[in-house]
């Protein structure tokens, strides 16, 4: 039986970036792929606060590094993926 190539496709959902306010507020941005579109769907603190959906790839991104950028000017600050304040502060 002859193999059918897969097209090299990602469509998972993305952690688009993190931050963090103080010592116990947390946000970050998830873009999900909907075909040629694409959804944003942000948080804080883990509870989902709002989605909002977008014809085409470009205007989420520019969108999630608008809020990333709003975010930063209102005091949160990026978490790197793996952030060990939070383990070094149980010490």
């Amino acid at each position: 039986m002859q193999k059918i190539p897969t097209p090299a496709t990602y469509d998972e959902p993305t952690v688009m970036w993190r931050m963090r306010r103080g010592e116990s507020l947390t946000t970050h941005a998830i873009i999900r792929p909907r075909g040629a579109s694409a959804w944003v769907t942000w948080y804080v603190n883990e509870h989902p606060i709002g989605l909002r959906e977008f014809d085409d790839w470009s205007a989420a991104l520019q969108w999630a590094d608008r809020m990333h950028f709003q975010n930063w000017t209102a005091g949160w600050r990026p978490v790197l993926e793996y952030d060990d304040t939070r383990e070094e502060s149980k010490s």
